[in-house]
């Protein structure tokens, strides 16, 4: 992908810096630029009112976890499946008909033991209740008539089920919480029973253990007859895991997701492009085998990857880059331009629905302020930053500086919703430091058509 940091939209900034503010808000722009900038910029020297500029109209950064909501999907649970049963196969029993979720939603979770690789049972998830419903009734009433469903030969029992039962077994290994539907509800810790703890919805070993399912199916009987599954598995849990309890999930948590979904997109990546990947003497069952993991299957890998409210913007665009994923397209994930340049955000993103714009004035303002602030620190201070800053991105200026966030094990142990608060404070210091000096009591007027969750 072309991507050059001086590739910047909206127009070049003027050389003209005035002696108290950031060369970036004396602004020009062509003539395309938004018309929510026009209304943004249009106080005293084309600067916002603090207020404003920290409204949800326009401030374009949100922490990403945020974006992730508890569901109340119906569920149906089927059991006795075949250890190498297919998702197509699933939804052939279920019916084209019944009201699952749409395909980009994955509505079909095939349990798959991390550690062993063993397939259990199966989950649908539908739009409603009275949905799921509707396929066990259908599936009671072909009993009644001294008829079954079968996968194969085998016979199976739907059952109506629901989201907490769906969650407890996607993270068998989550010690120390109630799920109540979708949410997880953390218990207090007991004293004298630390294994009931919690320590996270998915630990580092299983997500270890999925990766070497993938990497070595050959080792295990169940992976090897049956390779899709690791990362089916692994789309699962990036669908499911309940992002939205940012508190409750660890920078080192995350990595460990991410780390594991870009092994096993690598993984599948080769595997495709090698068609004696998986070497058998009999070419026909190779070609069978084969299809197992097909282009399809790197695709809803690579979505529930890029659509996963967990990581990173740049996590994201090392996914993009890994799968050759033209950078228009990187829009309809909610990417910003220039997305690797967002190496010291790790919990934020770009607000959808506002213009970009919008964004990259933000952006050049923190850059510039930040750029201006290290320069009334001491010498010492300032060639120190200054010396860091030669090895690291400077998109976003010394916003980095700012951050000021630990090092090592103590910032692995951060919770997300830690690294968000610190981002979005940081962020708001610097846009304070101007902004407040700026008196333009008239209220911006409202802008046809937008969305600011506030009453403007």
């Amino acid at each position: 992908m072309s991507r050059t940091t001086g590739d910047i939209i909206g127009g070049s900034f003027s050389s003209a810096i005035t002696e108290t503010l950031p060369s970036c808000l004396t602004l020009q722009t062509r003539p395309e630029r938004s018309i929510l900038l026009d209304i943004f910029t249009q106080g005293p020297d084309d600067l916002p009112t603090l207020n404003d500029a920290l409204s949800s109209r326009f401030f374009p950064f949100i922490e990403s976890c945020s974006q992730a909501t508890p569901c109340s999907y119906g569920v149906i649970k089927i059991y006795n499946i075949p250890f190498n049963v297919t998702r197509a196969e699933i939804i052939a029993l279920v019916g084209k008909n019944a009201k699952m979720l749409n395909d980009v939603d994955e509505p079909v979770h095939i349990i798959m033991e991390r550690v062993s690789s063993k397939t259990q049972d199966a989950y649908v998830e539908f739009f409603s209740l009275e949905a799921a419903m509707k396929v066990v009734e259908r599936h009671q009433e072909l009993i009644r008539k001294g008829r079954q469903h079968k996968i194969g030969d085998r016979p199976v029992e739907i059952r109506i089920a629901d989201q907490s039962e769906l969650m407890k077994d996607l993270f068998p290994l989550a010690a120390g919480v109630t799920w109540r539907g979708a949410k997880p509800e953390i218990r207090e810790s007991v004293k004298g029973q630390p294994w009931n703890d919690f320590k996270g919805f998915v630990t580092t070993e299983e997500m270890t253990m999925l990766v070497k399912h993938a990497e070595a199916p050959q080792r295990s009987p169940y992976s090897k007859e049956c390779p899709q599954r690791s990362y089916e598995c692994m789309i699962s849990t990036l669908k499911k895991l309940p992002w939205y309890m940012s508190n409750h999930i660890t920078v080192r948590q995350r990595f460990a997701v991410y780390q594991a979904t870009e092994r096993m997109i690598t993984k599948l990546k080769d595997n495709l492009e090698r068609k004696d990947s998986l070497e058998r003497k009999d070419s026909l069952e190779r070609e069978d085998r084969n299809l197992l993991l097909s282009p399809q299957l790197l695709k809803r890998l690579t979505e529930a990857a890029m659509m996963c409210p967990g990581f990173s913007v740049v996590q994201k665009d090392n996914i993009a880059a890994l799968v050759g994923m033209e950078e228009a397209k990187t829009y309809l994930f909610n990417q910003p331009r220039l997305a690797f340049e967002w190496t010291h955000i790790h919990t934020l993103c770009p607000r959808p629905g506002l213009p970009v714009d919008v964004l990259e004035w933000y952006i050049s303002f923190i850059r510039e302020e930040s750029k201006r602030h290290v320069g009334t620190l001491s010498v010492r201070m300032r060639q120190e930053i200054e010396g860091t800053a030669r090895q690291v991105s400077a998109y976003f200026g010394f916003y980095w500086a700012e951050l000021d966030h630990p090092a090592g094990k103590n910032f692995d142990d951060m919770s997300l919703r830690e690294l968000a608060d610190c981002e979005l404070e940081t962020m708001q210091a610097i846009l304070s430091r101007v902004l407040r000096r700026v008196d333009s009591p008239q209220a911006l007027p409202a802008v046809r058509g937008s969305s600011s969750g506030e009453d403007d």
